[in-house]
Order: structure tokens, then sequence, then C-alpha cells
């Protein structure tokens, strides 16, 4: 049977004027009874268990953006890099070419031999500067 085998308004409006002839017909005794079975009914039931987190879910999402927020204001920007000193890097660059041309290396080799001297005979730059 399809729902398009009948009317349902018909059926509907048919049901409910028997339902309200049938309480209309009722004593007030009767009536007391059913009203309080029904509350009885209804507070005998279970109740469903409060979800928190619903209640709470959009305060947690307000807040979380806010931190994004102020974490991200707070923030520092990223520091631009640092430009090479040009009087630095020449010095880098004229020791790689005297390394590159392959002369000179005893140059290097006394320059060691100067440091070892140096680290030797304990020189102290802060006595000489007064």
């Amino acid at each position: 049977m399809t729902n398009q085998d009948h009317d349902p308004t018909a059926a509907e409006s048919r049901a409910r004027e028997l339902f309200e002839a049938s309480v209309a017909s009722l004593d007030e005794g009767t009536c007391a009874r059913l009203a309080a079975a029904r509350r009885e009914a209804v507070y005998a039931a279970p109740r469903p268990a409060r979800q928190a987190w619903r209640t709470w879910a959009p305060v947690a999402a307000a807040a979380s953006a806010a931190l994004v927020a102020v974490l991200l204001w707070r923030t520092p920007a990223p520091q631009a890099p640092a430009t090479p000193d040009p009087v630095a890097s020449d010095a880098t660059l004229d020791s790689v070419e005297l390394l590159a041309s392959g002369e000179d290396v005893d140059l290097v080799e006394n320059d060691l031999a100067f440091y070892d001297w140096l680290d030797a005979a304990e020189f102290d730059s802060g006595a000489s500067a007064g």
C-alpha cells in the first residue's frame, strides 16, 4: 500500500474528530488521573545527558582564535639578512686568491710561526695600551 492510496488529510481530520469526541466525553476524575499519569511518565523518562562540550566549544574556539591572533601580532617580524661587509669580503677573497694561486705559501707558513711565537710569548695587548 502506498501513500497515494488514501487521502492523509481526510484520515487525520477523522482521527482528530474521534479523539476530541472521546476526550470531551471523559469525566474530570479520569482527566485528572490521566494528567497525573502523564506527569509521572514524563518525570520518569530518562533525561538526555547534558553535553557540556556543546556549550563550551564555541567559547574555546573563540579563545583559541584570539590566542593565535595575539601570538601572530606579538611575534617580531623576521629580520632581513645582514649585508656582508665589503671590507671583510675583500679580505676573505684575497685569502682565497692567495691559497688558490699556489704562490707565497711560505708567507702563510711564516704567519703560522708568528702566531705560535705570540702564543709562547704570552703577549698581553691590555698592558701595552696604557
